[in-house]
């Protein structure tokens, strides 16, 4: 589904320029008219399409259709920690210079300790269940903690949803699970206003992996409507622009009325729009129209296939772009020209990263594991019995099909 890929590209270079440090306040987009300035500020939107798109990718990619043997978990497990921990790690080797540095200038062993803590938690991928860590060292590297919850629950989840034949079935529970991401967000009108002010609880409603499963939920049910299309040789399939198109204009529209991080803007970022969202990805799922060609252009393709190199890099190296300009050239990076030269960079180093790094560790990882893995299902055998299910191998996801996360 090479439009999928080419538009991962685009949700990431959104998220890029939502965190751009280059101009404060976005003062620089004054001169443009509203919808721009808008839908820069709306860039966490960006992250939010990919929880969706995750789930929908892990459910045309895995037999969803019986339950799960442990070989097939133990297999899935080692497919995604292949897939998203070595770019995660090169994100954060890039930013232990800026953790460790105010540990040393003023060292303690309370400090010691803070540090150790947020630390593990980082390595873990657990850091997003504690509001006051989300955004540590490497602030984007909360989703990556949302991610590897997501995928514990897939293989449970992916298969209770997946049992949903019946089209109405589906509509309902994507109404059911659209309305529990919604909760946390307006309950915040229900209890008491100085909420949305808060740090903590803004940021337990922001990041909390929990809160955020409607999203992951969402894509899987998108995917089994998009099973089941393909199935019954819908008219849709090749006409995926009677849905993105409407999905895209109607998107824009909404995002136009955001006005700050308020109870709307908690709403955006926990799944106000998963409907439109959804229309966006199934439409380009199936295919047709100029846009799902365009998207599917080999350097649209490659670049989408570095996203998440991007996505998980662009913010370390932004702080070590403003560390050299300040410490060695004695300057200050600011401006549009600064904004330029940091989408180059930030946007090469992403694609060096992926082809150098990030293939070759997945591609390495996944190889060491198939004799590590042996005994890992040998020993769960031992442990809980034979598989019970002997499931057909299903294709493993292509470089291009298979990316799922940002």
């Amino acid at each position: 589904m090479l439009p999928l890929t080419g538009i991962r590209f685009f949700l990431a270079f959104w998220v890029v320029m939502f965190h751009q440090p280059f101009f404060p306040d976005f003062q620089w987009m004054s001169r443009f008219p509203v919808p721009l300035p808008v839908l820069i500020r709306t860039g966490f939107l960006g992250v939010g399409v990919f929880f969706v798109l995750s789930g929908f990718v892990l459910s045309y990619n895995y037999p969803l259709w019986e339950v799960w043997s442990w070989k097939n978990v133990a297999k899935f497990g080692v497919a995604r920690f292949s897939r998203i921990y070595p770019g995660y790690c090169v994100g954060l080797l890039l930013c232990v210079p800026f953790v460790v540095h105010p540990l040393l200038k003023q060292f303690s062993l309370a400090k010691l300790q803070s540090f150790l803590t947020v630390a593990s938690l980082n390595w873990t991928l657990m850091q997003a269940w504690s509001p006051t860590t989300a955004q540590s060292w490497n602030g984007p590297g909360w989703s990556l903690s949302v991610e590897a919850f997501f995928y514990c629950c897939f293989p449970l989840v992916g298969v209770a949803l997946w049992r949903l034949s019946r089209p109405s079935s589906i509509f309902v529970a994507s109404l059911l699970v659209w309305a529990g991401s919604l909760i946390a967000p307006l309950s915040v009108t229900l209890w008491t206003q100085h909420l949305m002010t808060d740090q903590f609880w803004s940021s337990l409603i922001l990041y909390n992996p929990l809160l955020h499963l409607p999203q992951f939920c969402i894509g899987i049910l998108i995917g089994k409507t998009h099973h089941l299309l393909q199935s019954k040789n819908s008219i849709l399939l090749g006409r995926g622009y009677y849905l993105y198109v409407p999905g895209l204009f109607l998107e824009v529209i909404a995002i136009s009325f955001y006005g700050s991080r308020g109870v709307y803007g908690l709403a955006l970022h926990n799944g106000l729009l998963l409907p439109l969202h959804s229309l966006i990805i199934l439409g380009l799922s199936l295919g047709g129209g100029a846009l799902a060609r365009l998207l599917s252009i080999r350097p649209l393709v490659f670049l989408g296939n570095a996203s998440y190199a991007l996505y998980i890099l662009h913010m370390p190296v932004a702080n070590w772009m403003k560390y050299i300009s300040q410490w060695v050239f004695s300057t200050k990076l600011e401006g549009f020209g600064a904004t330029v030269l940091y989408i180059v960079i930030v946007v090469c180093l992403s694609s060096i990263v992926f082809k150098t790094i990030e293939e070759p560790a997945n591609h390495s990882l996944k190889k060491l594991s198939g004799l590590g893995a042996a005994q890992f299902r040998q020993d769960l055998g031992i442990l809980f019995g034979p598989d019970s299910t002997n499931l057909p191998a299903h294709s493993a996801a292509t470089s291009v099909q298979g990316n799922s996360h940002p």
